[in-house]
């Protein structure tokens, strides 16, 4: 949405290579982020949960609250294509 973000997070949970939890500990926005993989079909099937608190607040928030969701839910389709991308160009034994 043109508009950057600069946050500092911790890992609050690290089990790999099953889940890894992080929350935000400076910034203008609370959330945290949990990564779980498992296998699936042959493959590794990677979820990404995202849980913040409305950084807006009262009727502009509620208004702004999905916009910011799909923005958000486009970022991450993108890094995940990235992603996707670079491992098929760098293939691990």
């Amino acid at each position: 949405m043109g508009r950057r973000f600069d946050w500092t997070v911790e890992v609050v949970e690290f089990d790999p290579p099953r889940r890894m939890v992080s929350r935000s500990v400076e910034g203008k926005l609370n959330f945290t982020v949990t990564f779980t993989l498992e296998p699936a079909g042959g493959g590794t099937r990677v979820t990404q949960r995202i849980d913040a608190d409305s950084g807006l607040g009262g009727i502009f928030g509620k208004i702004a609250d999905p916009l910011v969701e799909r923005a958000q839910g486009r970022t991450v389709r993108a890094n995940l294509e990235t992603l996707a991308e670079w491992l098929v160009e760098h293939p691990q034994p």
